[in-house]
């Protein structure tokens, strides 16, 4: 059973969160509206959609194309699912070359992370509610708070520390979430994890694990989040790339994707590396 956990994790997660989703969708979104909607004009990620259905929690999503297009996540989560399961299968028994191809519980909670990096999202994007918010912000704290957490993991081997430490970060930062700006919150744990993955650099001798497919395989998740950052800011309300009315919404096309096609090569990135142990 254990070797087909990943396949569990990733179907129950996605069954669960999108039979609760469209269980809103169909009988409307109670609570108040998000504090995106107090500024005029508002400040929702561009998308149009009519404010009155927020207010009135009616049925229905509101910015379709933000919402929808983070059912990429379905596919990133599978794609690192099917990879954990093949790692798995050829491991078992014997010795894993690193954490992120072992039988542990770990692979499988990145498997949700990488899910619900885009199932939170839709929450926000679907409802426009101040707790659809918050669920959009605690799935971008489940997935980076995994960043610096997985990588002391890799060179201190103490499960206590990484289970109490990223959980508890889940909380403190979601606690925090419509106290601070999410850019700041999410920021600070993105330095965090570049400042362990240096040190790792420095402790092996080698950057970026000093080989040439992981050499790409992280510089190619920078490219991709720094791209995916770009059109999160170009395309706000009011910036160049800001379309309400049209079809191609940046917010959700490219910076929701290019954001999932990070999580993906660096769980490459980390399937490759050697754990400094």
């Amino acid at each position: 059973m254990g070797m087909y956990r990943g396949f569990v994790v990733w179907a129950g997660g996605t069954v669960i969160i999108l039979v609760l989703f469209l269980w809103f969708v169909s009988n409307g979104w109670p609570g108040s509206p998000n504090g995106c909607l107090l500024n005029t004009p508002n400040t929702c990620f561009c998308e149009a959609f009519n404010p009155l259905d927020v207010q009135n929690g009616a049925p229905g999503v509101r910015q379709k194309v933000n919402t929808w297009s983070n059912l990429y996540a379905i596919f990133t989560s599978l794609l690192v699912a099917v990879f954990v399961f093949l790692d798995r299968k050829k491991f078992a028994g014997g010795t894993p070359p690193n954490l992120i191809r072992s039988a542990t519980a770990v692979p499988d909670v990145y498997i949700f992370a990488v899910l619900f990096l885009g199932l939170g999202s839709i929450w926000f994007h679907g409802s426009m509610t101040q707790w659809g918010g918050t669920v959009d912000g605690i799935s971008m704290y489940i997935y980076a708070a995994f960043l610096p957490f997985y990588s002391i993991r890799r060179f201190y081997p103490s499960d206590r520390f990484f289970w109490i430490g990223y959980l508890l970060t889940i909380v403190v930062f979601a606690f925090l979430h419509n106290r601070m700006s999410s850019f700041i919150t999410i920021l600070i744990l993105v330095i965090a994890y570049l400042i362990v993955e240096v040190y790792i650099w420095i402790r092996t001798g080698k950057i970026m694990q000093g080989k040439p497919v992981t050499i790409v395989l992280w510089l190619s998740a920078v490219v991709a989040i720094l791209a995916a950052s770009f059109f999160w800011w170009a395309s706000q309300t009011g910036n160049f790339l800001c379309f309400p009315h049209s079809f191609f919404q940046p917010h959700g096309m490219l910076w929701h994707t290019l954001a999932g096609v990070m999580a993906v090569l660096l769980y490459f990135y980390w399937r490759l590396a050697d754990d400094p142990v």
